[in-house]
């Protein structure tokens, strides 16, 4: 008896060895992944979770003796930079359980120890409050080669100044003095800026013109006299102590004390507005006398402005003849250094360089001075202003390929140029401005997302994660499919663009960009407030406990508090297997090779038909780094996923599938 013959159904074998990245679209090739948690391409082409984290907890807690109490430090960052390897935090500071202010440290030298003094505990505080203690936005660090700067508190940490125990100091200050009298003398300079006053001889010195002038005997001919003003309170120091010699001060008065009614008050032009009584100058010098010859008789403060000021009685003849004084009291003066209201601010060209919050201007400190951004002297080292024309406020500011860029959400302006124009003329290397409208710019609220990484800018904008050249935009993105994610905060670290940002539903994820593989791997849902690189390796604060990690396992800071993350959960997913296989053929059989460490673990998971149900099919422990084989036979369906889970040091390095034919129905 002749038996029938069975046909051997046809089998073919699929083997995947390359595994990238995250892709949440429908079309993702082989070897990646629709969803996953703390993995990494590091081992490509091995599938692999990321490097253990460490936390960095350089906050520590001094106590501060006041005198009316005790002020202790708060266990938070609210800002970090890093500067000559050491990591600078911006600290609350409380007092009677209120905050008072912030204070930047080192983490490691403590601010104050119990036997400080109270009147140092005192001025720590005024220090400290120098910072906006009531806003809510979180602050901007960076430096400017020795100098921390803050933004937008407009505060300067002087970290070379071993002069002041507590080197900080604010951008904008005033000195008021209400009724006091201040004297504003006309001085000359007699050599080595050493200053004396100018004679009253009418036959010496006259006021014509807007200027004074001396008269020389042997030529018998009057010149213009180069005069200064010395600007002063009697038998008093510690005046100016907040201002600097350069700085550009802004002074008003309310009234001329004792001036003869019938007197007229000449001023150098420009350094006082009759109608306003306001005056912009630039302290040539600071310093004390006890120059008798300028009336002075006790140890007292001065500064030196450029100018002259001097009353002319309007009933005599013109000088030389008439009586005439180059000496003025003035009260209600105020002395103001004046800082913009600023948004955002970086630093180039060793400026600081900063936009307005009413997204109008664009502005850049004094070269090497980033307490002045009104030094308009006339000098390649004046601050510089520029306004702009489009709408909208800006959303962040970078300094890219040494130059100065700023965004708006449709706008891109760049500075050209080296510096500011001398007095009024422009050359090649004068600054000017590049504006490109309309442009893929930074989304508002992620103006922490700027990184540069190997000379190309990555960013957040409106359309997704973008890189920029300098001259185009491409977004790279689009693996992360179709959510819409804001709120960016971003750093690098060897090629990677690590960016946390706030989904839809308000969760905080944090992706990693391989910029060399053009790969995305989803880590887990830290919310991210800040990155900071501290020498080769990626700092960051957590916004739920404030405190400082690193991304690698490392003591990066060789700090005493050094905590290591323990073994933490990571899976990947597959998106839908079945789909693509023509001529009614299915899986009936995978084998997953698995490299597991000594005490790792893995399971694996199946899901039919995208029923929602994860079907365990098993798990493998490690006993030692070999690899392992790992068959699964799912049931019979259209279409499936596969998902492994675990704990531990794994690496996936391939997964092999066995299809079969089947028939016209299944």
């Amino acid at each position: 008896m002749r038996l029938p013959k069975l046909n051997q159904l046809s089998r073919t074998k699929e083997i995947t060895r390359l595994f990238g990245g995250l892709n949440r679209n429908i079309d993702s090739d082989e070897g990646e992944w629709f969803n996953q948690k703390n993995m990494t391409t590091d081992y490509f082409p091995a599938a692999s979770p990321r490097g253990k984290r460490s936390v960095q907890q350089i906050i520590k807690a001094h106590s501060i003796p006041v005198e009316d109490g005790s002020a202790d430090a708060l266990p938070s960052a609210r800002g970090v930079c890093c500067l000559d390897n050491s990591v600078f935090t911006l600290r609350p500071i409380s007092k009677n359980d209120s905050v008072q202010g912030y204070w930047l440290f080192d983490g490691e030298t403590p601010i104050c120890n119990t036997e400080i003094n109270n009147g140092e505990g005192v001025a720590f505080l005024e220090k400290a409050a120098c910072f906006n203690k009531n806003s809510s936005s979180f602050r901007s660090c960076f430096n400017m080669g020795s100098y921390i700067c803050s933004f937008p508190d407009g505060v300067i940490f002087e970290s070379a100044n071993n002069d002041n125990a507590f080197p900080l100091y604010k951008i904008e200050q005033e000195k008021s003095f209400g009724s006091d009298e201040i004297e504003f003398k006309t001085v000359i300079e007699e050599g080595n800026k050493n200053y004396k006053p100018v004679s009253l001889s009418a036959n010496t010195y006259r006021y014509n013109d807007c200027v004074i002038q001396k008269y020389l005997e042997d030529e018998a001919l009057w010149v213009n006299q180069e005069t200064f003003v010395m600007i002063f309170k009697k038998n008093t120091t510690g005046t100016f102590d907040d201002f600097n010699e350069g700085d550009t001060v802004c002074i008003d008065y309310s009234s001329i004390k004792n001036t003869d009614p019938y007197a007229s008050i000449y001023y150098k032009g420009g350094i006082f507005d009759k109608k306003t009584k306001k005056a912009n100058v630039k302290i040539i010098q600071k310093g004390k006398t006890g120059d008798s010859s300028l009336g002075i008789e006790g140890l007292t403060d001065y500064i030196i402005v450029s100018g002259f000021i001097c009353a002319i009685h309007g009933r005599a003849p013109e000088p030389p003849y008439g009586s005439y004084q180059i000496s003025e009291t003035m009260t209600g003066v105020s002395v103001r250094r004046k800082k913009p209201e600023i948004a955002f601010a970086c630093e180039s060209q060793n400026r600081i360089w900063a936009c307005s919050a009413d997204g109008h201007e664009i502005y850049a400190s004094a070269l090497g001075d980033p307490y002045n951004f009104y030094d308009f002297s006339g000098l390649s080292t004046d601050s510089y202003a520029v306004n702009v024309g489009t709408h909208g406020a800006f959303t962040g500011c970078v300094n890219y390929l040494g130059k100065p860029i700023f965004f708006k959400e449709n706008a891109l302006y760049i500075i050209n140029g080296s510096y500011p124009s001398n007095g009024g003329e422009i050359d090649g290397m004068s600054y000017s401005v590049s504006t490109l409208t309309p442009f893929c710019g930074v989304e508002k609220g992620s103006e922490k997302s700027l990184v540069v990484i190997d000379n190309i800018l990555y960013y957040k904008s409106a359309s997704g994660i973008v890189a920029f050249d300098g001259t185009n935009t491409v977004v790279v993105s689009d693996a992360l499919g179709k959510t819409k994610y804001k709120n960016a905060v971003a750093g690098a670290l060897g090629g990677k663009y690590y960016v946390s940002m706030q989904d839809e539903e308000g969760t905080y994820r944090l992706f990693v960009y391989d910029t060399g593989q053009g790969t995305w791997c989803e880590e887990d849902e830290t919310h991210i407030l800040q990155f900071v690189n501290a020498g080769s390796k990626l700092l960051y604060i957590n916004a739920d406990d404030e405190r400082i990690y690193s991304v690698s396992d490392e003591n990066v800071l060789n700090l005493d508090d050094y905590e290591k993350e323990g073994d933490f959960k990571w899976f990947c997913e597959t998106g839908n297997l079945g789909y693509s296989y023509p001529n009614c053929k299915y899986l009936s059989r995978f084998q997953i090779r698995l490299q597991i460490a000594d005490g790792a673990r893995a399971s694996f998971f199946i899901q039919y038909d995208s029923d929602g149900v994860w079907h365990r099919k098993g798990e493998m422990t490690g006993k030692g780094i070999k690899t392992h084989l790992v068959p699964i036979i799912p049931i019979r369906c259209d279409h499936m996923k596969i998902r492994i889970e675990g704990r531990g040091d794994v690496k996936l390095l391939s997964i092999s599938k066995i299809l079969e034919e089947g028939g016209d129905v299944q």
